[in-house]
């Protein structure tokens, strides 16, 4: 019971209602550049793709996995923790949405395998680490350590619901996906249980077939901004890397002493 329900907030869950509010100020922030301008693509790639995905979903969370320490990944979701099951269970999931969508019928005149649709699937799974690493991943992660179980799945819901509010405005629809991909994760907290397969389904079908909100990324900007999302995700991980092999030749450097200052001293 302990686990379902508690009480003990602390700075890191001011921190994670902060930024999960950040998210929900920058998805509005897209409303004013929904139009098909120049100007208003820029803007929105920057809002969404450049400060909400990368900015959020991967500077942040990376900062603070590196300042919590690295056990934070695990409870992140991302282990070794039950990786067969969660990988079979992700497919079966997968296989028996798909079966759901398909069983109802694609809408009459929708092309499936079409360049556009590929563009919109490129971009969608790029937006899906996000979701994993910063809605499914820390939000949940921050609110279960405060609360528990129960109120983290619907709180991180409820924040999955508005991270969508500059774009899909379908609330009650995203709320309960978000309570079933929320859900599912706690059979393993492994989140190779949802994602990429069974969230995968979901949100192409979701956003692709069954969504007017799908129409805007069914274009060649919208692979471009994923493009430079990876891009930015790869320069991101080197420089961290750069920056972690210097510091450890510092230390070795300060451990040991520098040999030219000695032979300066000497001198």
């Amino acid at each position: 019971m302990k686990e379902l329900f508690k009480m003990k907030m602390t700075r890191d869950t001011g921190i994670a209602v902060a930024a999960g509010l950040v998210m929900i100020l920058l998805s509005l922030l897209m409303l004013p550049f929904s139009g098909d301008s120049t100007g208003d693509t820029i803007l929105s790639f920057l809002t969404r793709d450049v400060l909400m995905i990368f900015g959020l979903g991967i500077v942040f969370v990376t900062l603070y996995v590196n300042r919590k320490g690295k056990e934070t990944i695990s409870d992140i979701g991302f282990s070794k923790r039950k990786l067969k099951l969660s990988i079979v269970l992700d497919l079966i999931l997968a296989a028996g949405l798909l079966a759901m969508f398909m069983q109802d019928g694609i809408p009459e005149g929708t092309v499936i395998l079409s360049l556009g649709n590929l563009f919109a699937a490129v971009y969608i799974l790029t937006a899906g680490i996000f979701e994993m690493l910063f809605i499914y991943g820390f939000l949940r992660m921050s609110f279960e350590k405060a609360f528990g179980i129960i109120p983290a799945i619907l709180l991180t819901s409820v924040f999955y619901s508005f991270h969508h509010a500059g774009f899909q405005p379908e609330f009650l629809h995203l709320f309960l996906v978000g309570l079933m991909y929320c859900s599912v994760f706690y059979i393993t907290r492994n989140m190779l249980i949802i994602f990429p397969f069974f969230w995968g389904v979901g949100a192409l079908w979701d956003v692709i077939i069954s969504s007017e909100a799908g129409d805007q990324i069914k274009n060649v900007e919208s692979f471009v901004f994923a493009a430079i999302i990876w891009v930015l995700i790869v320069i991101w991980f080197l420089y961290r890397k750069i920056r972690r092999n210097r510091n450890a030749l510092e230390n070795i450097n300060c451990d040991h002493g520098d040999p030219d200052q000695g032979r300066e001293e000497r001198v």
